[in-house]
């Protein structure tokens, strides 16, 4: 599946990103060593999970694109999943100087990488899905975002752009399973998924894209009433 689904243009999502990247550096700044020990908001994984992971992913797209303008592809991680998973279980335990530095020069890398690229550079081929580079942006756009809710430091789904809710709902359509007939309203802006859905989940469009992505947000509704329905693995 594309992650080129709805969002704004590529100037506009740069900015959403920059803004959340100065939020965590401010956020994650004045963290001291209780601070990066304490719960995230994902199962299992403190602060200091999160902060390896923004770090390690940010410098792996660093990574796809520049080796997509020499006109190349390399994995996004040497090892493959596997690899990554190791970094995250190898790397949390670090001190708290180190785990926010390795978050923020990861965000700074990533830029600095991203820099000068042209429209046309985007649409270059990289290896993260083997999808044009472009991907890599709209994947870090959700990343950035849902993981600054993650760090549990005051950043909440609420502060999602409708244009990122949108994307983020549009692309996770998987995790509702197949021939699940669920519809979803946005009732705020006017948006549906799945019309002819025999059951349909109601709530602002922030809310939605919370539900289904997992984060903490304002419940829908279900009608006919009952349970929200099952969510699937992420795609």
């Amino acid at each position: 599946m594309t992650d080129q689904q709805p969002g704004q243009d590529i100037a506009g999502r740069l900015a959403e990103i920059d803004a959340v990247h100065a939020w965590i550096r401010s956020a994650t700044a004045g963290l001291d060593e209780d601070g990066v020990r304490a719960p995230s908001g994902l199962p299992d994984w403190t602060r200091a999970h999160v902060l390896v992971h923004l770090g390690d992913l940010s410098r792996a797209f660093a990574r796809q694109a520049r080796y997509a303008v020499r006109g190349e592809t390399i994995e996004v991680y040497d090892g493959g999943r596997s690899t990554r998973d190791k970094s995250i279980e190898e790397n949390h335990t670090r001190d708290a100087a180190w785990l926010v530095e390795h978050a923020v020069s990861g965000l700074a890398d990533l830029r600095d990488a991203w820099s000068g690229l042209t429209p046309q550079d985007w649409q270059r081929p990289c290896a993260y899905r083997d999808s044009p580079l472009i991907a890599t942006q709209y994947a870090w756009w959700r990343e950035s975002e849902l993981h600054g809710v993650d760090l549990a430091l005051g950043r909440t789904s609420e502060q999602w752009s409708p244009a990122l809710a949108e994307h983020v709902v549009t692309y996770l359509q998987p995790r509702l399973g197949p021939g699940t007939g669920v519809r979803m309203d946005a009732t705020d802006a006017g948006l549906t998924w799945n019309p002819d859905g025999a059951v349909t989940v109601t709530a602002p469009l922030t809310a939605l894209a919370a539900w289904i992505s997992g984060r903490p947000g304002v419940a829908p509704t279900v009608t006919p009433p009952g349970p929200l329905p099952l969510l699937h693995a992420w795609p």
